[in-house]
């Protein structure tokens, strides 16, 4: 997907960076852009000895974006790291990570490549069966990102924040996410002093999550790479929107059924918990709004993302009693 975030890195400023990264005698064979992602940056590169690794670039400085996104980069870097030292989740290994602005004025990083296709692009052609023990793997693969426990509740951008409660951080989040669509003028089917009063009136229940959790929050099956072969998950990626807060903010979550053998793999029943429906539609109301408006920021090639984005969010609204 074409994005204004998206920033171009040549095969010659690449070769700095991998130089910067192997040192001076490691040589590009292949390079590549990966297009599949909404906003940074990601390149292939294939070695000349033979090893493969994927550059990611953060947005040039001269690109705004949204609160949330500020240093999602270095985020997704501190996230990988952390994920792969106190889990066996196949994740990528980041190889090289370098925010000194010196090569380019963006962030960047070199981390693994990852093996096999994404699940979006394979469910189909699987079996039932198969696809259970997919899911079922997830399951157990989620549980041991969401046990991971943090020091504060929000997005690592908001450490400073030190926000102590997940209503607290939830409601900044909210906040945030509102001033972006106001600075940009964003129409909604709702006025937003009304959006905002209601999610205020529903926060109460976020009061029952007690412990800030790490939340991978964009799991899609697009982000989910297995062999084709053997249904065999070969790693997950995309860590740059992780945050502590409430595991049922996961992917897995935001339908109104929760596939039976991801249920078995991850081990807790966490829709039976107390508010859980209530969170899950203010969690749902945030992504969409999320998605509406960040394409007013992005500047995509059609316009496609962001009708699909208005129909969801227009649905979870209707069902909230969202009105103007």
């Amino acid at each position: 997907m074409q994005s204004v975030s998206k920033r171009n890195i040549d095969v010659a400023t690449a070769r700095q960076m991998v130089a910067a990264a192997f040192g001076a005698h490691a040589a590009i064979g292949r390079y590549a852009e990966l297009r599949d992602g909404y906003f940074n940056a990601a390149y292939q590169i294939d070695m000349a000895d033979g090893r493969r690794a994927v550059l990611k670039v953060a947005p040039s400085p001269s690109v705004r974006v949204m609160r949330y996104e500020h240093g999602i980069l270095g985020s997704e870097v501190h996230m990988l790291r952390m994920v792969r030292e106190y889990t066996n989740v196949p994740i990528p290994e980041v190889y090289f990570h370098d925010d000194s602005l010196t090569i380019v004025d963006s962030a960047y990083f070199l981390m693994s490549f990852v093996t096999g296709k994404a699940y979006n692009q394979v469910r189909e052609s699987f079996t039932p069966q198969r696809r259970a023990i997919v899911e079922q793997t997830i399951g157990t693969y989620l549980r041991q990102i969401n046990a991971i426990s943090g020091p504060y509740f929000g997005y690592p951008v908001h450490a400073g924040r030190g926000y102590t409660s997940w209503r607290q951080a939830f409601l900044a989040m909210f906040e945030d996410l509102l001033q972006d669509g106001l600075e940009k003028r964003v129409g909604l089917p709702i006025a937003y002093d009304t959006l905002r009063r209601q999610v205020e009136a529903a926060a109460p229940a976020l009061d029952d999550v007690r412990a800030p959790q790490l939340v991978h929050w964009d799991l899609w099956d697009g982000n989910i790479f297995v062999d084709p072969k053997t249904g065999l998950v070969t790693g997950l990626i995309d860590f740059e929107r992780a945050l502590w807060g409430d595991p049922l903010m996961e992917f897995q979550y935001r339908t109104l059924e929760v596939s039976p053998a991801f249920e078995s793999g991850y081990g807790a029943a966490l829709l039976d918990a107390p508010g859980a429906r209530i969170r899950r539609m203010l969690y749902n109301l945030y992504l969409y709004l999320i998605m509406v408006i960040e394409c007013t920021y992005r500047h995509y090639e059609t316009d496609d993302q962001e009708r699909w984005a208005r129909q969801q969010l227009a649905g979870r609204l209707a069902r909230h009693g969202g009105r103007r």
